[in-house]
């Protein structure tokens, strides 16, 4: 039965094919057999968290993907005769298989999804989009999506963020001998954070002091801390989200211990400068992500974003998960334009493109990243740091840009199969 299924869904994509490339890519015939295409709308998907404790990120994500198809739209759409709809559905962060059943919900209904949100939300969905041919931009940041065919990865990956993080604080903030520990979610996230210190270790000459591993629902983190403490470290990586921050360093400042926290950037949320760990977090915190700050407009995509803030969504407040979901949809914008170039909007036409994309800039709101087969790709490799600044946009400002060590650029990006 179930093969039988694969094949008709093989047949309709091959129908799909070659209807769009007979009869060009708005041909009627070649959009009524496309999934997503109808008429002159394409139809982006989104799986993201609208209502648990990482709604933090997902609301403020879509959102972003939202004013970027409205701006687009409102230019004409892609390449001037597509217009994007954006299909939204709620996932559980903790519990993956939601995401598996939002998928199942509306994937006919979509050409591909602009989003999903989680390293273990991915790997359940792998599977899936292998056998039905559906491209995913991936809301995580895995080193292993680079080497997927069906996933279309952006920004430097996790691994990467880690290992520049680390190395900044002992090259050149000067700070070599320092002990180095890292502290992550026991989830795939936590594991890629994980992995990247022990890159960074191997290639530098060091020994990882302490790790300790948490899970997302823990309230209490004196055990966590205590270790670390213990172990004497002078700077800790951090793979958290928002919520969690909040509790560890709670956790961490009563127990008065300070090292540096090296946090990947979904770990941090704005709203914490205005809670009591202020002082902590300005003395002690740094965040680490491949994007520039909110409202540095000599990168042309800022001014962009903030164009499009003021006239679709002007109550907008500076987020990095908002100008995060941006950048996602310059992605989509450019993945689909080249599909329509090809003259082919299916699934397998969305595929081809991606392999023949190039280079693309995402205008500076992102790392410059290579597209082609995915054994070919090549992701950024360098890193911005930010240190705490309550009177900064998000609360946070840049300590230095496009950082870069030799760790990151020998590090192999492997595909798991």
């Amino acid at each position: 039965m179930r093969r039988g299924l694969r094949q008709l869904r093989w047949l309709a994509v091959t129908m799909a094919v070659l209807g769009a490339c007979g009869g060009g890519a708005g041909d009627g015939a070649a959009a009524r057999q496309t999934p997503g295409v109808a008429g002159d709308t394409i139809t982006v998907g989104a799986i993201v968290p609208l209502s648990d404790a990482v709604a933090v990120i997902g609301a403020p994500m879509a959102a972003g993907m939202q004013v970027y198809f409205d701006a687009l739209n409102a230019r004409g759409g892609i390449a001037g005769r597509y217009k994007l709809k954006l299909l939204t559905e709620d996932q559980t962060y903790a519990n993956p298989s939601t995401s598996a059943q939002k998928y199942q919900k509306i994937k006919d209904q979509v050409a591909l999804f602009g989003t999903v949100v989680g390293t273990d939300h991915i790997n359940t969905l792998l599977p899936l989009l292998a056998e039905d041919s559906v491209m995913v931009m991936p809301a995580t940041f895995d080193s292993e999506w680079v080497r997927e065919p069906m996933l279309f990865p952006w920004l430097a990956p996790y691994q990467i963020w880690a290992m520049n993080g680390v190395s900044y604080f002992l090259e050149a903030g000067g700070r070599a001998g320092k002990n180095i520990c890292a502290m992550t979610l026991a989830t795939g996230y936590g594991d890629a954070g994980l992995e990247g210190v022990t890159f960074a270790a191997e290639k530098m000459g060091f020994t990882v002091a302490a790790t300790a591993r948490f899970k997302q629902d823990d309230q209490d983190f004196v055990a966590p801390i205590t270790q670390l403490r213990n172990a004497r470290c002078d700077a800790v990586v951090l793979a958290s989200l928002p919520a969690v921050t909040g509790r560890i360093l709670g956790a961490a400042a009563q127990a008065g211990f300070a090292p540096q926290w090296i946090a990947l950037s979904p770990g941090w949320h704005a709203t914490m400068v205005a809670s009591p760990l202020r002082e902590y977090l300005v003395k002690n915190f740094w965040v680490v992500f491949d994007a520039p700050a909110w409202g540095d407009t000599t990168v042309e995509g800022m001014a962009e974003m903030e164009s499009a803030v003021a006239r679709f969504r002007p109550d907008q407040k500076p987020d990095i998960y908002f100008s995060t979901g941006y950048a996602m949809a310059l992605g989509v914008e450019a993945l689909l334009s080249r599909a329509v170039e090809m003259g082919d909007l299916s699934r397998a036409g969305i595929l081809r493109a991606s392999e023949t994309l190039g280079v693309v800039s995402y205008a500076g709101l992102a790392g410059a990243y290579r597209y082609g087969p995915a054994a070919d790709r090549e992701p950024p490799r360098t890193t911005n740091i930010f240190r705490v600044d309550p009177d900064a946009p998000v609360g946070l400002r840049a300590l230095r840009s496009g950082y870069g060590t030799a760790a990151a650029q020998e590090y192999e990006f492997k595909s798991r199969r």
